[in-house]
């Protein structure tokens, strides 16, 4: 997950900030009385979370905690919008009620992510070299494995989603699904990536990019990265 190709540093980080931007947009749509103002802030802090990451900072784990999130995150987000609709448009629920209940595919993602967080991971996702980093680029799971977990815990909602018997239910079972199979899929990352957050508090320090020279380079020839003057003191 952390491994760094350079030809697609800029297209995962601002690929990220349209994906959640859409959701966004979506979920306003649904319900703009109750959303329009959370989601504005939201995107405000994404984008100026991306653009930090994409053209200043030189800080590994910030970019790395944007992918985590990114891959973690954006199939619970469209769970989300996709039961707010059930519930909104479906079941005619009131807003407050709606939004609540929407928030389940992310607050349960959020548990089974606190319990992973916390686990050992013999894998290594990151090598540290000095104050400097390079994620691997290897599987921090077996498919076959989180694919079995996430299919079981899938099995024991589906009834529950296929009784509404709409499309828009059976979207919300799917990205549960994809959910639990990206958090169990990507479990050795969660602590990899814990470990080095914890490291640098304690050592005062913060770690770098191992290509760092690269991704200055790449700073420097794009329009938008000369007029940021990105930061090259971490």
């Amino acid at each position: 997950m952390f491994y760094i190709d350079s030809q697609r540093y800029f297209c995962r980080i601002f690929g990220a900030w349209f994906l959640f931007t859409l959701q966004a947009i979506l979920a306003v749509g649904v319900q703009p009385e109750a959303l329009s103002v959370p989601a504005i802030l939201a995107v405000i802090w994404l984008t100026y979370y991306c653009i930090n990451c994409a053209y200043r900072t030189e800080q590994f784990s910030k970019y790395a905690s944007l992918r985590l999130f990114t891959n973690l995150g954006i199939a619970p987000g469209f769970a989300f919008v996709a039961l707010l609709v059930v519930l909104s448009k479906q079941l005619k629920l009131g807003v407050v009620w709606s939004v609540l209940l929407s928030c389940t595919p992310l607050a349960v993602s959020l548990i089974v992510y606190v319990i992973l967080r916390m686990r050992r991971s013999r894998c290594c996702m990151l090598v540290v070299k000095g104050v400097r980093v390079e994620g691997v680029a290897v599987a921090s799971g077996n498919p076959w494995i989180s694919g079995a977990l996430s299919i079981a815990l899938g099995t024991l909602i589906y009834p529950m989603f296929n009784a509404f018997g709409s499309s828009a239910s059976l979207l919300v079972f799917l990205f549960i699904v994809i959910s639990f199979f990206m958090l169990f899929y990507h479990h050795a990352s969660m602590p990899a990536l814990r470990t080095l957050k914890g490291r640098e508090r304690s050592g005062q320090f913060k770690y770098t990019f191992m290509n760092i020279e690269e991704i200055r380079e790449m700073r420097t020839s794009d329009w938008i990265g000369r007029f940021l003057a990105p930061n090259t003191n971490l």
